[in-house]
């Protein structure tokens, strides 16, 4: 009876297993599952690791714990990229760029004065931001644009006559003439050519276009140096790394750059990098408009037609008769104008059909046709040229 009893017992357990067996389809697809779950868990809890990582890196506190007041004064005419800089140095940022992303998503860069602040280590990103718009500032600011493009005169010009500044156009280009103030303090002043130091603007090219504030009684030479400290800031270690592969100096590329700014417009920066790269190549005068301009009594007068008289008149910068680069900067390049300098449109550059020529479509438009042969050049000129006048 016990035998029997145990046999019986056997064969229920073994009914049971056989009742309950997974389905080896079944089983593949939970196997996948959850292999598909832990897989996602993992990319999840990466991705989620990554972004803590980068915040507790670039955007957290310096210190959340440390209340410690920090006095810093932001000074006029000082850029997002300076204030940055200065907060930085004063170890209440972690990261320099991270600083001026918020305030570009902030849309609050204009909004920003300078002025004492007491800032601490444990103030977000964002505190420190709003805190820079409330400045005490004794004296009256002014929030000035020198644009790309401008050269020295002009900006005296609109320093003194859309600003408003404490002195006179006279005053201000009497002291953009004397380099030699200037470039113990900017080295990089002492690396343009001697021939240069004799004209009348050595320093030009230089004086960075950019948004700053001032203060409405600042001097020449205070604007002077901001926008010389600003050009020393942006033209990189990295942009002069490329300068040097390129045969470069970093003189070059500001003479090349001004020449591009006010050559065309900044999408097409890069062709005409190549067009000029292209020429300079091969010996072939770069035939810029932009430097005849830059000679004419009247620099206030942006031409298009220019007439045979023109191109004649016998200078430095004329790059009709000069088969090189003029002797300096005709303006201020902007930052784009000096990379397109350094990475010109490669599609331009083949050597066997390279670029080397361009004729504006239409002064309105701003575009220019681009050709390799002198006779395509011709035709584009002619069928264009009624678009002058």
């Amino acid at each position: 009876m016990a035998d029997s009893s145990a046999a019986n017992s056997k064969d229920t357990s073994q009914l049971n297993c056989k009742k309950f067996k997974i389905h080896p389809l079944l089983k593949k697809i939970m196997r996948q599952i959850l292999i598909f779950i832990v897989s996602l868990s993992i990319v999840v809890g990466v991705f989620v690791f990554i972004i803590y990582t980068m915040y507790e890196k670039f955007f957290m506190p310096v210190d959340p714990g440390n209340d410690t007041p920090i006095t810093i004064e932001v000074p006029m005419g000082t850029s997002v990229n300076g204030i940055a800089k200065i907060l930085y140095e004063n170890k209440l940022i972690r990261n320099t760029g991270a600083f001026k992303l918020m305030v570009d998503l902030s849309d609050k860069a204009n909004d920003m004065q300078a002025g004492k602040y007491e800032l601490s280590q444990n103030m977000t990103l964002n505190e420190i931001i709003d805190e820079l718009m409330t400045g005490q500032v004794s004296v009256t600011t002014v929030l000035a644009t020198i644009r790309e493009g401008d050269d020295i005169r002009k900006i005296a010009s609109r320093l003194v006559n859309e600003y408003n500044m404490n002195f006179t156009e006279e005053e201000f280009i009497k002291e953009a003439r004397n380099i030699e103030k200037y470039e113990n303090d900017f080295p990089f002043l002492k690396t343009i050519p001697e021939e240069r130091r004799k004209l009348e603007f050595p320093m030009e090219g230089y004086l960075f276009p950019d948004t700053y504030y001032f203060f409405a009684d600042s001097t020449p030479e205070r604007i002077i140096r901001t926008l010389l400290s600003e050009f020393e800031d942006s033209f990189s270690s990295e942009m002069q790394q490329k300068a040097d592969e390129m045969g470069m100096t970093m003189d070059e590329v500001v003479i090349l750059a001004s020449i591009i700014q006010n050559e065309a417009k900044p999408e097409e920066f890069t062709k005409v990098s190549a067009v000029f790269h292209n020429r300079l190549r091969i010996g072939m005068p770069l035939q810029a408009d932009a430097t005849i301009n830059y000679i004419l009594p009247d620099r206030e007068v942006n031409q298009v037609n220019l007439t045979t008289e023109d191109t004649k008149i016998q200078s430095p910068y004329n790059t009709y008769l000069v088969e090189k680069l003029p002797i300096g900067p005709i303006s201020s390049p902007g930052l784009e104008a000096m990379e397109a300098v350094l990475n010109p449109y490669e599609e331009y550059m083949n050597e066997d059909e390279p670029m080397l020529y361009y004729v504006l479509i239409d002064p309105e438009i701003g575009l220019h046709a681009f050709n390799s042969t002198y006779e395509a050049h011709i035709r584009d000129k002619n069928k264009y040229q009624a678009n002058w006048e």
